[in-house]
């Protein structure tokens, strides 16, 4: 039955206190590590005092026991606002009852009360007593390599002068940030990037140093050669190379030298841009084809998205809800500007200043002089604002429902004259009639778009800055894969530390990567991973599960259909198994045409690879078991609605997210906790709109909806406040990421205590001084150690839906309770928030 707290004026209440009070502390002596319940004592002596008595209670079970026999308790506060983890060490409570003082007690009543005192003084005694041998067996450390490998892991990027409570990530990652300098190039630095270039140079020594046998394996060493080649060759040679792709997509206005000319008096908007496309390339609009979301198990679509652009939207006012064509003479609306907590008005200068010098670099790189350059950029970047001013803000975070427009071809012909629709797809080598139909994600922006390139083709003077808007728009795409002193003129000291092999095998992974795939698995060592990392799936799904189906404001069939949903989930560990088929990689690549010794044309025959390879899926089924969206040498792990599957290449399990055979108080905090972020996808804001097969369906109940958002509301608002230098985090535009990130660590945090109970503590880590969960919350908080320039910082601000580093670990731990236990946070502290938003 359930206990309850009656009057305290009845001599019944206080007998039945009194025995509540020995069972509770017997518990806590005999079941939790007794340097624990000497804290619980002295937290409970501490709270003591003339008009307050505190009692433990149990939580809610007929049993009166602290663990059920086959799950965890858990207990939920009112909608995103959680006073509780509910966690194993937390399935007690402390009560204050506020009693008077001064009322005359039975004799009965004293009797109870001096015997519960007593009781009380023998309890303290007994834990001070058990906690000395007890004391002696700690010192037995795990010394196995993998716990010395973590352990050392650890204490050198941890800052341990910091203080946990007040702010965790400069506790755990100090000594990341101290000892780990900026590389050159970059705006920022993290653990996944860094992660990123070991896995890199140990494919670079397999491709130089190994034997490659396959035609597939072959082509790798070849494509990596030819790029590596580039390092030592004159700026000439690449000039004209690009002077001759201007040339064969249309030209622009700035001319090349005698031969070598690249004007076009006869340039057609519709081929140029055709032209571009098909290099990959998507300036203005993309098209691409995806899973139908209303059919994702029989097809795919084509999607009309919006183009790349090179300024964020968000800097920019929103337009009326007309379609007034823009152009340079044309004033952008002056409506108030969507509020951007992010940024200041020095920050779109600064943004705009970056934008202003690249440009300006780049047509100078063509021949241009600086005053003609600059005068360019000047118009170029006028056109990139009324871009970035008709485009949605924060894009993606829109309801899929609302994305999905279907049109007929012949239907945009009229309704978005930018192009002939049906000649521009066929020429990208689709069959279409105007029968056909596309989903148009953003028809408003479609239809300004429209308006705004009509407006630009109205004058010779306006067409030619859409021209070369166009053409940059394909320097730009190609320029990465060069090594950045061939755009430069004075060489700096940050030029001349730049890593060609990095940039090399980076992007002979990214055109090649089932081949690097084979030829990383064969190279290397990680025989346990997959049977592993399996067994840490399957307790981060029964841990989120079980807790999903405690949540109260959920009803039964929902929570049913959700817990389905969690069984369905596809997993996908490691690497695809036909990637050891040599004769499917090389057929899979045969038409991959790689010449030796030139990367230019290399980087255009990947393009078209890409391109073919995509175009077919039009006419197959897609295949949710087996489709691998990015290569098995990749430092990510993925979710996908509308495949309901999960991915985790080979390439993740390392330090800091997993050691092979390692402290699994590391590998939940850590890889645990990823694995959880991936699950929690699946009902995020967008997530939750597909069903178990990935069908964009509406399945929940409407008030279970109406609910859900509203514990979204508090993380909302949380992340909202949080500062970084200079910038506060949109809590709306990393809501999904937010909830994936809390969701996430929960679950592993219930995952890890699961594995405890059924296999007992482990021996804790040599050298360290923490406790197993401690350096489960430390693993979590490693894994987002990062650096940022102020210029990268705000980018990432306004374009990544992920929150930067601080805010994914403090953000998330001020959340949790079992953390603040951990680490016995006050609630005076930063660390330890009397809110606790808490969506799932």
């Amino acid at each position: 039955m359930d206990i309850r707290m009656h009057s305290p004026g009845s001599s019944y209440s206080i007998v039945k206190e009194s025995v509540l009070f020995l069972s509770i502390s017997e518990i806590v002596v005999n079941n939790i590590s007794y340097d624990i319940s000497v804290n619980s004592v002295r937290r409970f002596l501490s709270s003591i005092n003339s008009t307050n008595y505190m009692f433990f209670r149990t939580a809610c079970s007929e049993e009166n026991e602290l663990l059920n026999a086959n799950a965890i308790k858990m207990t939920e506060a009112p909608f995103g606002k959680s006073d509780s983890e509910d966690d194993i060490v937390e399935d007690y409570d402390v009560l204050a009852i506020r009693t008077p003082c001064c009322r005359n007690r039975t004799g009965l009543e004293k009797f109870l009360m001096a015997a519960m005192l007593v009781a009380f003084v023998v309890i303290i005694g007994l834990a001070v007593g058990l906690t000395r041998p007890i004391l002696k067996e700690e010192k037995k450390y795990c010394k196995s390599k993998e716990c010395i490998q973590a352990a050392s892991s650890i204490l050198e990027n941890m800052d341990p002068t910091a203080r946990p409570c007040s702010n965790f990530y400069q506790y755990a990652c100090g000594g990341w940030e101290k000892k780990t300098p900026m590389p050159p190039g970059h705006h920022m630095w993290d653990r996944f990037q860094q992660l990123s270039e070991q896995n890199l140079y140990v494919l670079k020594n397999l491709i130089e140093k190994h034997e490659l046998k396959t035609a597939a394996e072959k082509n790798v060493k070849s494509f990596y050669e030819s790029c590596m080649m580039t390092t030592n060759q004159d700026v000439d040679p690449t000039l004209r190379k690009f002077r001759d792709l201007i040339k064969n997509v249309g030209g622009w206005s700035v001319p090349g030298p005698p031969g070598e000319e690249t004007t076009n008096d006869t340039w057609l908007f519709n081929v140029a841009l055709e032209s571009i496309h098909k290099l990959g390339a998507w300036p203005l609009f993309e098209i691409k084809i995806e899973i139908d979301e209303y059919a994702p198990t029989q097809k795919h679509i084509l999607k009309i998205d919006l183009g790349e652009t090179n300024l964020p939207s968000d800097l920019f006012p929103v337009p009326r809800t007309g379609t007034t064509p823009l152009s340079t003479n044309t004033t952008v609306s002056t409506t108030t500007p969507t509020p951007v907590k992010v940024t200041v008005n020095k920050d779109i200068a600064e943004v705009k200043r970056v934008f202003l010098d690249e440009t300006t670099h780049l047509l100078m790189f063509f021949g241009l002089t600086k005053e003609e350059a600059a005068t360019k950029a000047q118009n170029l970047l006028k056109l990139e604002e009324a871009i970035a001013s008709i485009s949605p803000n924060m894009p993606h975070s829109h309801d899929p429902n609302s994305l999905y427009n279907l049109k007929t071809i012949e239907s945009m012909e009229t309704e978005y004259p930018i192009v002939d629709w049906i000649q521009y797809i066929n020429s990208l080598g689709f069959r279409v009639t105007g029968d056909d139909q596309v989903v148009v994600l953003h028809p408003l922006y479609l239809t300004r778009l429209s308006h705004l390139t009509l407006d630009y083709m109205s004058t010779n003077n306006t067409k030619q800055i859409l021209r070369d808007y166009m053409v940059l728009s394909l320097i730009r795409s190609i320029k990465p894969y060069f090594d950045p002193r061939v755009f430069d003129f004075e060489e700096t000291e940050e030029d001349s530390m730049v890593v060609p092999w990095e940039r090399c095998a980076f992007y002979t992974n990214q055109a090649l990567g089932f081949a690097t795939g084979a030829i990383y698995v064969h190279g290397t060592t990680q025989a346990d991973s997959v049977d592993k990392i399996e067994r840490l799936i399957s307790y981060v799904k029964d841990a989120f599960k079980d807790y999903l189906l405690r949540k109260f404001w959920m009803d039964d069939v929902t929570k049913q259909k959700a817990a389905q949903k969690i069984d369905d989930i596809i997993e996908k560990i490691s690497y695809p198994s036909f990637i050891l088929n040599s004769t499917f990689l090389d057929s899979y690549y045969k038409e991959f045409v790689v010449v030796p010794d030139d990367w230019f044309k290399n980087i255009l025959h990947w393009r078209n690879f890409q391109l073919t390879t995509n175009n077919r899926l039009l006419t197959e089924k897609p295949d949710r078991k087996h489709s691998w969206i990015r290569p098995p040498v990749t430092v990510n792990a993925f979710y996908s609605p509308i495949k309901n599957d999960i991915i985790f290449p080979i390439a993740m399990f390392h330090l800091p997210f997993y050691i092979p055979g390692g402290p699994l108080a590391m590998n939940f905090g850590a890889m645990g906790s990823v694995i959880g972020h991936e699950i929690a996808h699946a009902f995020d804001i967008q997530g939750r709109k597909h069903d178990n097969t990935g069908k964009l369906v509406d399945w929940w109940d409407p008030s279970t909806a109406e609910k859900f958002a509203i514990t979204t509301e508090c993380m909302k608002d949380q992340y909202s406040k949080i500062k970084i230098q200079d910038y506060t985090v949109n809590g709306n535009f990393t809501l999904d990421e937010n909830i994936a990130d809390n969701g996430g660590l929960r679950a592993a945090n219930f995952a890890y205590q699961m594995w405890v109970e059924e296999n007992g503590a482990e021996l804790p880590l040599p050298g360290l001084n923490l406790t197993n969960y401690q350096v489960f919350f430390i693993s979590y908080a490693q894994m987002y150690c990062s650096k940022w320039s102020n210029l990268g910082l705000l980018k990432h601000l306004l374009t990544d839906k992920h929150s930067p580093g601080l805010a994914r670990v403090n953000g998330a731990l001020t959340n949790s309770k079992s953390f603040s236990w951990a680490f016995d946070c006050s609630y005076e502290s930063n660390m330890n928030s009397r809110v606790k938003c808490e969506v799932w």
